[in-house]
């Protein structure tokens, strides 16, 4: 009998290590799921970066001239002012592979003599794609340099400084404004 109740003390410290195992192994998933949502796709934050990267580099190739007439998104292929990795035969992609426009609004229209501003365009993003570029991390220096970004879909969403609808943008505002189908305009100065 002794030997019987060896058998099954053992046996019950193997269940119960099975089952200290497997809950401690759903909770270490539980734990990276969490952390994998809460942290922003890498698409999105090198898409982000990008529309620093290239609105520095409208800067540096306009910085002796009066303003970026004449910028648009050929223009800007022309004078190489778009980066290689963004280059997609005469269009322009961001790391979404969505296309992105430059110029001096919504339909990438060339910028006009005295324009102060010029506008990068990302065409055709979802909804978690727009919450996420609407509510971008840009350091300061980025941010002081937009004049308002506009999400565009069935209707106009304007934010700018010490407006109603401000800037930066709210989760809670980019979460009512962006839909399904979305175009983000960033207007910044030169």
């Amino acid at each position: 009998m002794k030997a019987a109740e060896k058998i099954s003390k053992w046996q019950k410290k193997i269940v119960s290590y099975k089952f200290g195992f497997i809950g401690l192994l759903i909770i270490l998933l539980i734990i990276i799921a969490i952390y994998m949502y809460s942290k922003p796709k890498t698409e999105i934050v090198d898409a982000g970066n990008q529309v620093f990267d290239l609105s520095n580099r409208v800067r540096d190739f306009y910085k002796n001239k009066p303003n970026a007439w004449g910028l648009n998104t050929y223009s800007a292929i022309q004078n190489k002012i778009v980066p290689q990795d963004m280059l997609n035969g005469r269009q322009i992609i961001n790391q979404l592979k969505k296309d992105v426009l430059l110029g001096s609004d919504a339909l990438g229209n060339t910028v006009m003599p005295g324009s102060r501003t010029f506008a990068i365009v990302y065409k055709n993003l979802n909804f978690e794609e727009c919450k996420a570029l609407a509510t971008f991390d840009f350091s300061e220096k980025m941010l002081l340099s937009i004049d308002n970004i506009t999400i565009i879909n069935d209707k106009d969403y304007l934010f700018s400084w010490g407006e109603s609808k401000s800037l930066p943008v709210s989760a809670e505002a980019a979460q009512n404004a962006c839909k399904q189908e979305n175009d983000i305009l960033w207007n910044i100065y030169i």
